[in-house]
């Protein structure tokens, strides 16, 4: 116990021991220890989200831009199109895709002024614009057999591997390209929708 002139030095307060001070010392040692761990884990999550593991698949930035600003330039180009409601005729309905696939094909031939250096992003881009021709085929289809059909019209859109819907693959295509190209999803471009009213943009829910 400390004596009346050990506490008098301290003002009453007992001074810890040298065992207790090495006690704190590791346990701040410790936790200093695991927040840098965290830290270390936090930036290689940042790092492989935004740089670190970039798809082979990627685009260069300015590369990226012509293709957003193509299927930019779409959106605005189609969201000029007026509406045909349900009620529309089958001649108008067919119209109004035939002046969307005439847009989108311009779209895509757009696409064409990319030639991306590397042989996976190249193929990617490739693939990704026969995809696009595909789709606008299948929507041609469509006006045909609208044309002819009528009621009995039916939209058949193209698969990967016979099960899944193109467009699935086409949006995948995007998500390698990070945020760059999203303007180019076909939802946004209501490339899937033959029927009734068109909602361009992020809003779209199709």
């Amino acid at each position: 116990m400390a004596g009346p002139e050990e506490l008098a030095a301290t003002n009453g307060a007992v001074t810890p021991s040298g065992a207790t001070r090495s006690r704190l010392l590791r346990r701040r040692l410790i936790i200093g220890a695991f927040v840098l761990v965290g830290l270390a884990w936090a930036f290689a999550l940042v790092y492989s989200v935004t740089g670190g593991s970039r798809s082979p698949e990627r685009l260069t930035d300015g590369e990226a831009r012509t293709i957003a600003a193509a299927c930019h330039d779409a959106q605005r180009a189609l969201e000029k199109l007026p509406q045909v409601g349900d009620r529309a005729s089958y001649a108008e309905k067919a119209d109004r895709i035939d002046h969307e696939d005439a847009i989108l094909t311009t779209m895509v031939e757009r696409f064409l002024a990319v030639h991306p250096a590397g042989k996976d992003p190249a193929a990617a881009l490739d693939g990704w614009r026969r995809d696009w021709a595909r789709l606008i085929a299948a929507r041609q289809n469509y006006v045909n057999d609208l044309r002819r059909n009528g009621v009995d019209a039916r939209f058949v859109e193209p698969a990967t591997s016979g099960v899944e819907p193109i467009a699935n693959k086409m949006n995948d295509w995007i998500l390698e390209q990070g945020t760059r190209t999203d303007g180019c999803n076909t939802g946004v471009l209501q490339v899937e929708v033959v029927e009734g009213t068109r909602v361009y943009g992020s809003d779209s829910k199709t």
